[in-house]
């Protein structure tokens, strides 16, 4: 009896190779990138000398700020010329390799996925519902993607900024009483996340409506073959949007973020492949791509000129060309101040209450900390408002409720209702401003295009109330 030749087994390849290891640590790479700006930011402040922030490095502030770039050529408070040239690259890029940037580089996703991965170890699995009201449901993203656009372009300011998930993470917890809404959202998001995969963005992400839209034209798919396929339909099992592979043969869905679980997690090999123009795409491949896609636009718009993180100068007026103290920030400084309102340094130290150790070149957010004084930035706005009016030195004023001094620039118009009992329509009237003004948005995000400043609308709180004491 002849023997029968043994055929030697296949190795598996080298686990850095996986498709998960490769996601991963491109992923790893985004994620500390973004929070190494954000730290940077929050340490060293922003404008023209600090750090950019985290909204310069945000491909849907492009989106939100288009219709005023290509109708003014200007941006929208907050948006740098970065966030349009990573808007026209990640489209590029989806265009040719379809949904690649939410399932590879987009941090807040990688979040999501990573306690998604905690959340089956706490509950055992995680709930991936699939059934019709819950496909109805993943609409909503586009019905929030429809309401973010149609009022940031109507009102040139950032509506969905207070209510922002994303920003409130990457604020490493500062700012909580300024953004209370964004980081109840964000609360939502992190807990919905550990027992439902990717929650935010099935449900809510309105870059990812944009994407998956463009994504459905992109080259590359996910095909798959009936030739050894053992219709065990564990690639629908470990997707996350929960594909239905079986009932077709190439996967052009929506929801599908190019992750490669279903290719990861096939127990037969190519009968899951991503393929593009006739190519067949290994992890590695499709990896290298991305990153390259995305780094050469940067590079080229570097080259251009056109990379800006930053604003290129301190502003110190407002749209109407008014000196505007409500236009001080957190990272200028007292000398900077000094200068751009023409004011004297010692008068900015004595009105302010701060001893002479300050140095000038201190950012206002430091002062406090650094030299341990009961100081605000807020409080300087009064500060200089009082000395470009010529106003006498007072006293600093006592907080008590429902006093103007306890307007602020973070607050909306619904919040200052409530708290003074002067009704928002009266304030609007007051400043005469006779256009529609979101009343649930800070007042910091509208007031100064409309060439007003907070000082605007204490005077017209004020005059409500003297007008009851006539």
């Amino acid at each position: 009896m002849p023997l029968t030749q043994i055929q030697p087994l296949k190795s598996k390849p080298a686990w850095y190779r996986s498709p998960a290891v490769i996601r991963h640590g491109v992923m790893i790479f985004f994620f500390l990138f973004l929070l190494h700006v954000a730290y940077d930011h929050q340490v060293r402040g922003g404008g023209p000398n600090g750090s950019p922030s985290i909204e310069a490095y945000c491909p849907f502030g492009g989106i939100e700020t288009l219709y005023q770039f290509i109708t003014t050529g200007g941006f929208i408070r907050h948006i740098e010329p970065s966030a349009l040239i990573l808007m026209g690259a990640v489209l590029l890029l989806t265009l040719l390799l379809s949904r690649g940037f939410c399932g590879w580089i987009c941090p807040f996703g990688s979040v999501q996925e990573w306690l998604g991965l905690l959340g089956r170890r706490i509950f055992g699995k995680a709930y991936n519902p699939t059934s019709p009201w819950e496909k109805r449901l993943r609409a909503s993203k586009y019905v929030v993607l429809a309401l973010i656009i149609f009022f940031t372009w109507r009102l040139g300011t950032l509506v969905f900024r207070p209510y922002d998930p994303f920003l409130a993470f990457f604020h490493l917890g500062s700012g909580v009483r300024e953004m209370p809404y964004a980081y109840a959202a964000l609360a939502g998001v992190l807990l919905g996340s550990l027992k439902i995969d990717h929650f935010f963005c099935k449900y809510a992400c309105p870059l990812g409506a944009v994407i998956g839209l463009i994504g459905k034209a992109g080259l590359t798919r996910i095909v798959r073959t009936d030739d050894g396929c053992k219709g065990c339909n564990l690639c629908q099992k470990k997707c996350f949007a929960h594909i239905d592979f079986l009932s077709t043969h190439t996967i052009n869905d929506a929801e599908c973020n190019h992750c490669l679980e279903c290719v990861a997690h096939c127990p037969k090999p190519n009968v899951l492949t991503l393929r593009g123009a006739g190519w067949k795409f290994s992890p590695g491949a499709y990896a290298a791509l991305l990153l390259a896609g995305l780094f050469t636009t940067i590079g080229l718009s570097q080259v251009w000129g056109k990379w800006k993180t930053q604003p290129a100068a301190v502003a110190f007026t407002n749209a109407a060309g008014k000196l505007d103290p409500g236009q001080i920030r957190g990272w200028m400084t007292l000398a900077e101040i000094s200068e751009g309102y023409h004011l004297p340094l010692d008068a900015l130290y004595s009105r302010a209450r701060l001893p002479g150790s300050v140095d000038p070149a201190t950012r206002l957010n430091q002062i406090a900390g650094r030299y341990h004084v009961d100081f605000e930035p807020d409080g300087l706005r009064e500060v200089v408002s009082g000395l470009l009016a010529g106003a006498p030195a007072q006293k600093a004023p006592q907080s008590h409720p429902g006093g103007t001094e306890d307007v602020k620039g973070f607050m909306t118009l619904n919040e200052i209702a409530a708290k003074t009992g002067v009704p928002a329509d009266f304030i609007l009237q007051a400043m005469q401003i006779h256009e529609p003004v979101n009343a649930a948005q800070p007042l910091r995000e509208w007031m100064h295009a409309k060439g007003k400043s907070i000082q605007d609308v204490r005077a017209a709180v004020a005059s409500y109330a003297a007008r009851g004491n006539r």
